[in-house]
């Protein structure tokens, strides 16, 4: 990897976080004893498999932040909760990462960040423009998360019980039965290497970002893998992603399968891959070849000790469960001040949505009687993953009301 500088993140609007080149951490550590234990915090599951926590700035109201290790800048604060703070800029930067455009950022410095009981003092914030904020969780969102905890911390991830215990370093050891896996801390974000066989060829092997902020995601490999390895082509059948955003701006992506994934001696089978094709930005990098996300990790208690340079999967309840991609054809996007409106954003050609005539712009009210209100873009998006089911869409377009059924099919 060389030492230039580049911008990264993978998150719910795609990649979006400042990543520079920086020594590891060492220390000593080791296990969750009683002691080691320095908090226990809440785990919201917002959007697709989305980590969000609550955290408190300079003594503010609890503010909403994504929890994500491939936050390699730190620590984020949206515009707008920058400015309800009134917190007073130390400068300026520039930042981008997944598509091809950069922004102007600020940074707030000596600012306090406290979790469930926990003050980390002195932080200094980089705070993205108003048009750079999560816009696909379903609620509102304050802020980034990343490498600032992470470096600080043993944080340990259980998505099936929805909490995330940080340990103390120097006294942690672990002692249960999860497969221990070898990760290098770059630019602040940890990298892993995952392995995908391919039949009577050599695998595709490499090193990946392991980003719990890519929360739909399964794994995204980086355009000169997919290249070099005619990706796409081992795909049986594939479709474009339409309107995939990254903070750079839109970012081509291509969904389909690869027949396994290998991470450590866990062994998925026809896992939903997305193929890169930008040309620049994060995703167009050599440097590495991609970044797994959180439709992978959601099926472990995940355990990052970049202490000693380890990850740690203990297998959970969703580790045998099939990998499903959307059955309907409809991009989505929350509006409004509850973040409850549910407007059609984009469509998949020779989909079922389109087949239903559907159209960009249409405001989905409820689904199968069930009021959008009620539901959750997680609830949705299991809805939306179960083949052959038909469902019943309430949709208002313009001045008029109309239910629309759709009859969901694999298409990929």
């Amino acid at each position: 990897m060389n030492t230039n500088r580049f911008l990264l993140r993978i998150a719910a609007t795609g990649l979006m976080a400042c990543v520079c080149y920086g020594a590891s951490l060492s220390a000593a550590a080791q296990a969750p004893t009683p002691q080691s234990k320095v908090a226990s915090i809440p785990l919201e599951i917002g959007g697709e498999n989305y980590l969000l926590i609550k955290a408190r700035v300079n003594d503010s109201e609890p503010l909403t932040f994504l929890l994500d290790s491939g936050g390699g800048s730190g620590l984020v604060l949206y515009y707008k909760a920058a400015e309800a703070l009134k917190l007073r800029s130390a400068g300026k930067g520039k930042g981008g990462g997944a598509g091809e455009s950069t922004f102007a950022t600020a940074f707030v410095k000596n600012a306090s960040l406290t979790i469930s009981g926990v003050t980390m003092n002195n932080q200094t914030f980089v705070v993205f423009p108003p048009d750079k904020s999560q816009s696909n969780l379903g609620r509102a969102v304050d802020g980034v998360i990343g490498y600032s905890l992470f470096s600080r911390y043993v944080v340990e991830i259980d998505y099936q019980t929805k909490v995330v215990n940080l340990y103390d370093p120097a006294t942690y050891q672990y002692a249960g039965e999860g497969e221990s896996l070898p990760i290098n801390i770059l630019s602040n974000v940890p990298f892993v290497r995952v392995q995908f066989p391919l039949a009577g060829r050599k695998p595709v092997e490499g090193r990946f970002i392991v980003d719990s902020g890519a929360g739909r995601f399964t794994a995204i490999l980086n355009t000169p893998v997919v290249a070099a390895n005619n990706l796409v082509a081992v795909s049986q059948k594939t479709i474009t992603e339409p309107g995939a955003q990254g903070v750079g701006g839109e970012v081509k992506l291509i969904a389909g399968r690869l027949p396994s994934l290998e991470l450590g001696h866990f062994t998925f089978t026809d896992p939903v891959i997305h193929f890169a094709q930008d040309r620049k930005g994060a995703f167009a990098s050599s440097d590495f070849s991609g970044v797994i996300g959180g439709e992978l990790l959601r099926r472990f208690k995940v355990i990052f000790d970049y202490s000693r340079k380890r990850m740690i999967l203990e297998p959970n309840d969703a580790r045998a469960d099939a990998f499903e991609y959307d059955m309907s054809g409809i991009r989505l996007r929350t509006e409004g001040d509850n973040f409850k409106q549910l407007k059609i954003s984009r469509l998949v050609e020779n989909s079922p949505a389109i087949e239903a005539g559907l159209r960009e712009g249409d405001l989905i009210t409820a689904i199968d009687g069930t009021p959008a209100t009620e539901l959750s873009l997680n609830e949705i998006s299991k809805i939306f993953r179960r083949d052959g089911k038909e469902c019943v869409l309430d949709i208002i377009r313009g001045e008029e009301k109309k239910q629309v059924k759709l009859k969901l099919r694999k298409l990929i």
